[in-house]
């Protein structure tokens, strides 16, 4: 007697649900790792903004200090300008500040004790500072400022400012700091 029942075995479903898994599987891996590369790139322009932001904060303070002293086309007329950042600078480039450059909180640089604090996102005024009432954000940035002055070199009104910005993402993972000069 011939089997008049027809469909599909155990194991041919097995295999159509396996596959089906498969085809599933693949473009939900690469979105994935899509969306963890843009959050990665997110955080580095971040921290590219906020090293560039500490660097125009000095140019700032070196161009705001050479006009109250007077400097003109031959520009400033000491190193007098460096006297806002004191406790970013030294003259082998150990010392290590923060600041914010908003002038807010903190008001003037500050001397990092250990390491600099990390920075917060204020999402009311959508500013990085260091203000202690706002909540951490979860990429834990840390910016620091370095600047190397030889006063008695050859060119006591220049000085060499190094910006390190470095950061965790929200899975604690440190990725590789970003250093401007």
């Amino acid at each position: 007697m011939i089997n008049s029942m027809k469909g599909f075995t155990l194991v041919e479903t097995l295999v159509a649900v396996l596959m089906l898994s498969l085809a599933i599987a693949g473009p939900l891996t690469i979105a994935s790792k899509g969306l963890n590369a843009t959050v990665v790139a997110k955080d580095q322009f971040v921290s590219f903004y906020l090293a560039q932001d500490a660097m125009e904060y000095v140019r700032f303070a070196r161009d705001s200090a050479c006009l109250v002293a007077g400097g003109g086309a031959t520009g400033c007329p000491s190193a007098s300008w460096l006297s806002s950042l004191s406790p970013c600078v030294s003259t082998n480039g150990s010392a290590s500040c923060y600041f914010d450059s908003l002038g807010t909180n903190p008001a003037i640089a500050t001397a990092c004790s250990g390491t600099c604090p990390a920075m917060r996102y204020d999402s009311t005024l959508r500013v990085f500072n260091y203000n202690a009432s706002v909540p951490i954000t979860p990429q834990n940035f840390v910016r620091t400022v370095s600047i190397k002055n030889d006063p008695g070199g050859t060119s006591p009104d220049e000085a060499l400012v190094t910006i390190t910005v470095s950061w965790s993402d929200i899975a604690g993972v440190v990725h590789a700091p970003i250093t401007i000069r």
